[in-house]
């Protein structure tokens, strides 16, 4: 509100002197203001593609360390349930031990019991010596086994238990990793946090840097209105109505007369199975039909690309560039200025794989923007 204000002041005391035909009005110190603003509003644009790359590599690290989390929580997941197993797997074989020691005790009491009555009654009851020694054979057989089988078991509870203990320490280390990767992402998330913070600082000055170029374009505009009115068409020294690139979102006319075919994004081939990321509009337009510019600018490059064909690139300031493709013609040269709407190619097929058309591309610095939204498909080309 207050550069408003300023600049309708300024307006004001501009015209003033105009209408006093005092000395000579001169908007450059008016351009000057706006080119002030435009210098600032680059370097918000700057900062913010700094602030979108701390960004990038936070979101990598996050990503990592999520996925890392994610891991851990299946690892420890699993050692949890083999833990579960193993104690169900101590509690079944520390009851059959249980019952194997008390089925020895019994034995073995039994044996105590007999003592020599019992070899007594053994022998009496044995039909000969043979007889009598295999009984007494069998059941120290007996006796062994099961004494064998209770250390067996012993054994193997002992093993257990200690892979149960070793599990456990694992359990321990799974979750102790599992924290320090937690406090690792939350760290990550509060630098996350701070930068989205800063680029939503950033967000404003740039509105506020755009709103300012607007009254200062504006207040010109009305200034040079009021110059021609009063016959002072020698004091426009300077076009300040033109704009920039960034100003012309919305309303730019379309560069050749057609439909859109191929849009902007990703796209499928059925044939061969595969997806590409298409980085502008695809036009399909009558070979031969004229190519116009979409702003403003200097043109960049004019030549053979390949994969593009016979190719212009204009340079429209502010690191905003317009890519033109598959001409049969062109009409202009590399450094060579062009004005907004100006023929500037013929369409052709050169590198084409979609017969005749017209390619475009919008970059803003080296990445890639939608068309569609810059464009008015609905204004009429006058060609």
């Amino acid at each position: 509100m207050r550069r408003a204000a300023l600049s309708l002041l300024f307006l004001t005391f501009a015209l003033q002197r105009a209408n006093a035909n005092t000395s000579p009005i001169n908007l450059d110190d008016l351009k000057e203001k706006i080119d002030q603003e435009h210098r600032l509003l680059l370097e918000t644009e700057i900062k913010k593609r700094g602030i979108l790359g701390h960004l990038y590599e936070i979101n990598k690290n996050i990503s990592k360390v999520s996925s890392d989390i994610d891991n851990l929580g299946f690892q420890l997941g699993k050692s949890k349930v083999l833990v579960e197993t193993h104690a169900k797997n101590l509690a079944r074989f520390q009851s059959t031990l249980d019952q194997q020691k008390k089925l020895l005790r019994v034995r073995l009491r039994a044996l105590y019991k007999m003592g020599i009555r019992g070899y007594a009654e053994l022998a009496l009851s044995s039909k000969n010596g043979d007889e009598f020694s295999r009984n007494m054979k069998f059941l120290k057989i007996i006796a062994v086994r099961d004494q064998k089988l209770i250390e067996s078991y012993r054994n193997g509870l002992i093993a257990i238990a200690k892979q149960q203990l070793k599990l456990r320490h694992q359990v321990k280390i799974y979750a102790k990793f599992e924290k320090l990767l937690n406090e690792e992402k939350r760290k990550y998330d509060d630098q996350k946090g701070e930068q989205l913070y800063l680029l939503s600082k950033i967000e404003k000055d740039r509105e506020m840097h755009f709103q300012a170029i607007r009254e200062w374009r504006e207040a010109g505009r009305k200034l040079e209105e009021k110059l021609l009115q009063l016959g002072l068409e020698s004091q426009v020294t300077t076009d300040l109505s033109r704009g920039a690139f960034f100003e012309q979102r919305g309303i730019l006319k379309p560069p050749v007369i057609g439909e859109v075919t191929e849009h902007y994004g990703i796209i499928e081939n059925h044939k061969f199975n595969t997806k590409i990321f298409h980085k502008g509009l695809f036009f399909g337009a009558i070979l031969g039909s004229k190519v116009t510019s979409l702003f403003w600018g200097k043109v960049a490059f004019a030549g053979w690309i390949n994969c593009y064909g016979e190719t212009i690139i204009i340079d429209h300031g502010d690191h905003y560039y317009t890519l033109y493709a598959h001409n049969s013609k062109l009409d202009k040269k590399s450094g060579d200025d062009v004005s907004s709407n100006e023929v500037i190619a013929e369409v052709g097929d050169t590198g084409s794989l979609k017969g005749a058309g017209l390619y475009i591309e919008i970059r803003h610095f080296s990445e890639s923007l939608d068309p569609l939204p810059w464009l008015d498909l609905n204004k009429t080309k006058q060609l």
